[in-house]
């Protein structure tokens, strides 16, 4: 029989390694459409090669930081993952308003059976909104997604992290093709206008494809952010015990769009979303249907 910490140690090198091919990937696409532009007749090299507009080539390379270092917080700030523990142990997971949850939190665990699922892979009770990532090999708080260009879950600690790179990196891609769309020149015929501008054309093509995924998924998340749900709860809705006995359109979690806002975009603590479910669904009333 295989010993089954040995594949979980060779399932992580596998994964650490995979990680540092896609972030180094992503680092060399980042930074080698901009750095093209610096060898060629473009608004880039007048202002950062030339000085003709300092401050014009230092906001682009603040940009193009930012990106980068949001990038890095998404893949490597902890998603969230769920402390093993005995059933009825207690942790030391810092919450959201623990102070005033803790009665209503503690009233709840009479009825842990209705709102908590066992997880067979981790062998313990799953809090609310959490899911067994297959990838990382553990449970996530406020499960969204296992995003194979992080080579990480998004979850609700590193969500914020993932929607703000993918907001500064809009930002850098529309930045970046209005730099190398004026960079294009005019020739005589289509031979020769293909030849002085074909770097333009591969870095056109790799914004073009690229902010479209990016825009996408920035608008999708935006979404997401506003209207309190994740992408495993809204794909996934008929076959998740606590949701799937409800409307579509009703969202136990939704706690208005600018609380909603303000808890994604703030909050460094994970969130006891049994709580928040007990307030707007009425669990107690609802738990014979609940498996």
């Amino acid at each position: 029989m295989v010993d089954r910490y040995k594949v979980c140690r060779m399932t992580c090198r596998c994964s650490c390694g995979v990680g540092c091919v896609v972030r180094i990937f992503h680092s060399a696409l980042v930074l080698g459409v901009p750095i093209s532009l610096l060898f060629i007749d473009s608004g880039l090299k007048e202002a950062l090669v030339e000085f003709k507009d300092p401050v014009y080539g230092i906001g682009y390379v603040l940009i193009l930081t930012l990106s980068l270092v949001l990038y890095y917080l998404a893949c490597f700030v902890e998603p969230g993952y769920v402390q093993k523990q005995k059933k009825s142990g207690n942790n030391n997971i810092a919450y959201e308003d623990s102070s005033s949850e803790d009665e209503e939190a503690q009233m709840m665990n009479k009825d842990k059976e209705s709102v908590y699922r066992y997880c067979d892979f981790c062998e313990m009770e799953q809090p609310m909104r959490s899911k067994h990532c297959e990838d990382c090999k553990k449970c996530v708080r406020r499960y969204d997604h296992h995003c194979p260009w992080l080579e990480t879950c998004v979850g609700e600690r590193n969500h914020k992290y993932f929607w703000l790179f993918l907001a500064v990196t809009c930002i850098l891609i529309l930045w970046t093709f209005l730099i190398t769309w004026s960079s294009f020149k005019y020739q005589l015929t289509w031979k020769e206008w293909f030849k002085s501008n074909i770097v333009l054309l591969i870095d056109m093509f790799v914004l073009v494809f690229g902010g479209m995924s990016v825009i996408g998924l920035f608008c999708f998340h935006s979404y997401l952010m506003i209207k309190g749900i994740t992408t495993w709860e809204m794909v996934s809705r008929e076959r998740i015990t606590y949701l799937k006995y409800f409307d579509y359109d009703f969202n136990p979690f939704d706690e208005g769009c600018i609380k909603n806002i303000y808890y994604f975009l703030t909050s460094d603590k994970v969130k006891r979303w049994e709580v928040t479910y007990e307030k707007k669904a009425n669990i107690g009333k609802r738990k014979k249907n609940i498996v």
